[in-house]
């Protein structure tokens, strides 16, 4: 505590004892000098080659763009398939020792239904969540395997 209020008494000391040295009118100038010399140029960005076409086009710009999207988000619909893919095994996996949690499949029904509706990322949120439900239940069903009930539980 005291070397706080050493440190506090020294600094307030040298604040003021250094305030009134100091030229303000010059020091507020530095910053506007400072701001001018570092202005950066904005570059230009030429519009994407297939968007100008498709905006002149009308009618057909919209089946266009549609084509466009389908194409640009090929790897986001192959990035889905496959998360929903491993979501599937993983349920399955857990299915298997009986061991799959309530909402897996239906987390992976709304990856698909989002993705359908052209959401990939939600899609792919979704079906990784669903992926580590199938998993985790897995888990829970291979590390609860020969509990069993406790000997209070059982009937005698």
């Amino acid at each position: 505590m005291q070397i706080r209020t050493l440190f506090a008494g020294f600094l307030a000391a040298t604040l003021m004892v250094g305030l009134p040295t100091l030229n303000l009118a010059q020091a507020a100038d530095k910053p506007a000098k400072a701001q001018k010399s570092t202005k950066v140029k904005k570059k230009a960005t030429k519009p994407a080659t297939a968007a100008a076409p498709v905006a002149a086009a009308g009618a057909a710009a919209a089946v266009a763009a549609g084509a466009v999207a389908a194409t640009a988000g090929g790897d986001d619909k192959a990035a889905l398939d496959k998360a929903i893919a491993d979501a599937e095994a993983a349920r399955k996996k857990a299915a298997s020792v009986d061991g799959e949690w309530r909402d897996t499949g239906k987390m992976i029904k709304q990856a698909e239904e989002a993705g359908a509706a052209g959401d990939f990322a939600k899609g792919i949120k979704l079906a990784n969540e669903a992926q580590k439900q199938g998993e985790l239940g897995y888990d829970q069903a291979m590390h609860e395997k020969g509990a069993g009930f406790p000997d209070y539980m059982t009937a005698k």
